[in-house]
């Protein structure tokens, strides 16, 4: 039974614990996929109108007998070619050059970039795991965000994870193929949730497990650090990080599927189930192992 105080702690919140606002959450992820693409959509349609509403036409002359070269005396100099001025450089190009170069792995600051926002990500996937482990936590709970010290944590690693979202894309060459990658999906249903959270005064766990999707770039990160040099070791290292996030992101669902259909009594049979799968799982990517280094021989 919730004590006096937390009853009025909920009433002062306007927060009611038997309403769920999940949509809401889910709501805000595709609003902003919509909100990016069109954004992308209108923004080359205007310059398609504008470039050919403005484009000047070229009208080609017939070509006039050319006259016949005259040599020129000995020790006079030739006349040079007039040289083409080089076309201006736009803000726009500016911006992604240093984009670009700021996210490039062969870079010193693009490989702390990338590191960090690997250890972001999966600090991030630690807090998941934090607020998921609560038992007597439900999927969606009524709980202010200035009180919640994992949630205020976890809106800090958004809002860099937004700023690197930004980079990516001004960076990005085809802006549509950027928007539909993996890593920006994991932004889409990570990000916009938690800013929804802070206005509901909620805490719902979500798709917050998209986060181990970032395991995937452990072989490139290993690669900048010069740890992996040899094919082998980079194939194994490959197939590791994409079983992890698979599995993890794949248990996330599960997690995520059961808490909110599977009732409280059933904790600890899920929780052996979890075991088994683990053992499961990890047999089948050691197989895998022994028959990749088997087939490289």
């Amino acid at each position: 039974m919730p004590s006096y105080q937390q009853e009025l702690r909920t009433d002062e919140n306007n927060c009611a614990s038997d309403e769920r606002y999940w949509w809401a959450f889910l709501v805000s992820s595709v609003i902003t996929f919509l909100i990016c693409i069109i954004s992308v959509c209108i923004y080359r349609l205007l310059g398609y109108i504008f470039c050919h509403a403005w484009k000047p036409v070229v009208v080609i002359e017939a070509s006039k007998p050319s006259s016949p070269v005259v040599p020129l005396p000995p020790g006079k100099p030739t006349p040079l070619s007039p040289v083409p001025e080089a076309e201006e450089v736009t803000w726009m190009t500016e911006a992604k050059d240093w984009a670009g170069e700021l996210i490039s792995g062969q870079t010193v600051t693009g490989r702390i970039l990338v590191v960090l926002v690997f250890v972001l990500s999966i600090a991030s996937l630690v807090i998941y795991f934090i607020d998921a482990s609560q038992a007597q936590k439900p999927v969606e709970s009524c709980e202010s965000w200035t009180d919640n010290t994992n949630a205020q944590v976890d809106l800090a690693f958004n809002i860099f994870f937004l700023i690197h979202f930004c980079i990516r894309f001004i960076a990005a060459n085809d802006k549509i193929w950027f928007l539909l990658e993996v890593y920006s999906f994991i932004d889409y249903f990570t990000i916009p949730p938690s800013l929804v959270a802070i206005y509901l005064n909620r805490n719902w766990l979500g798709l917050r497990f998209l986060r181990a999707l970032r395991l995937m770039t452990v072989p490139d990160i290993l690669q900048y650090l010069n740890v992996l040099k040899t094919s082998a070791s980079i194939q194994i290292t490959q197939l590791a990080s994409t079983f992890m996030s698979v599995w993890l992101t794949g248990a996330g669902i599960i997690h995520l599927v059961s808490m909110c259909f599977v009732p409280r009594s059933s904790f600890k049979l899920e929780t052996i189930y979890w075991f088994k799968m683990i053992q499961t799982w990890s047999s089948h990517l050691q197989y895998m192992q022994i028959y990749i280094t088997y087939k490289q021989r």
